[in-house]
């Protein structure tokens, strides 16, 4: 005996083996630098930094707890010290209904926003720091696809990773800790890890470690590649002194110009597409 199915029953089995569109998210980019509109409890939407270095949550800015109603302060403290070198400590939060988008955000653990970072170069990019800060510990297991060219940032569903388009691009092996997500690429043969930093104008290497003549305050990374050799697109960098970070250097906004990025945490893979 046949059996009788309605249409509804075969257009759900198609939507669930189908993955789930992104939810596409404005990018506002100021000095270089991406915000996103974000909404935190019954506080009014304001536009934060995302910053993909460190393992940021959210820091909150004191007005944006006062109106939320849905951010709790801890009696814990976070020290930490800022791109000046300067020590900070700040007490930890955890927020509730924060919004992005159509993407409702579990409860998301940071910190009240504090003004670092900043060297008063760019009057409006530290204006906009006030705003608070959003980074990749708040997403949790959802991949994330920055468009710099685009000037989107797309939200993928957690687990839908493998039926994502973006897995047929260049894959690079991706760690994640303390100081955030870094990929290991080769400089003129040599292995160096980096730090992918969206908080960051411009891509820094140290000083201590990539040697420079006094006529190259920007040096041009030589054949940098990843792991297996193969060429990545040119890329300059300022030297800095990293006071002895675990990490050689930071890819900032001049890599994400490059390419089209994804952030597969979970996976621990970060995939790439040029322009």
């Amino acid at each position: 005996m046949k059996t009788a199915y309605p249409l509804a029953f075969f257009l759900a089995i198609r939507c669930a083996s189908a993955s789930a569109a992104p939810d596409i998210v404005p990018l506002e980019f100021v000095g270089g630098i991406p915000f996103v509109k974000v909404t935190v409890g019954a506080a009014p939407a304001g536009r934060m930094m995302f910053d993909s270095g460190g393992m940021i949550g959210i820091a909150v800015p004191q007005s944006t707890i006062e109106q939320s109603g849905s951010v709790k302060v801890l009696d814990e403290k976070r020290r930490f010290s800022d791109l000046l070198g300067q020590v900070q400590e700040v007490p930890m939060l955890v927020a509730r209904d924060v919004v992005l988008g159509a993407t409702h955000l579990p409860p998301v653990s940071g910190q009240i926003n504090t003004e670092w970072g900043g060297n008063g170069a760019d009057a409006d990019l530290d204006a906009a720091r006030k705003g608070g800060v959003i980074g990749l510990e708040a997403f949790a297991e959802r991949p994330l696809m920055f468009d710099y060219r685009r000037r989107t940032m797309s939200i993928y569903a957690a687990g839908d990773a493998h039926k994502q388009e973006w897995k047929k691009w260049r894959a690079l092996p991706l760690s994640y800790g303390k100081e955030g997500p870094f990929v290991t690429l080769r400089v003129a043969g040599v292995p160096k890890k980096f730090v992918l930093d969206t908080g960051a104008q411009v891509n820094l290497v140290d000083s201590g470690k990539f040697a420079c003549s006094a006529e190259c305050p920007r040096p041009r990374l030589p054949e940098l590649a990843d792991a297996h050799g193969k060429a990545l697109s040119v890329q300059d960098a300022e030297r800095i002194d990293l006071a002895n970070a675990p990490f050689d250097g930071i890819l900032g906004a001049p890599f994400f110009r490059s390419y089209r990025v994804v952030f597969d945490v979970k996976g621990g893979q970060l995939h790439i597409a040029p322009h």
